[in-house]
């Protein structure tokens, strides 16, 4: 699941890094379409996501993405 959602991640970002923005539409759809397969609550699938964006804007390496989205799901918010 991680390892998807990283490569999901890594489109939005390289997408950021070649066009100077990302709508990461269909990515942002996947994502949210595995939380529902897994039976995720929506409130942790959401805060997953927000911490991933977080770390996207912050600039954050990709490994920092992918421990925000880990750190998010753990937590259960």
């Amino acid at each position: 699941m991680i390892i998807y959602c990283m490569v999901l991640f890594a489109g939005i970002a390289a997408e950021a890094l070649v066009y100077g923005e990302a709508e990461g539409g269909d990515d942002e759809n996947m994502f949210h379409s595995i939380c529902v397969l897994l039976q995720l609550p929506l409130s942790v699938a959401q805060h997953a996501h927000r911490a991933a964006v977080r770390a996207l804007e912050s600039g954050g390496s990709l490994s920092i993405v992918i421990r925000r989205i880990e750190q998010a799901m753990s937590s259960g918010r």
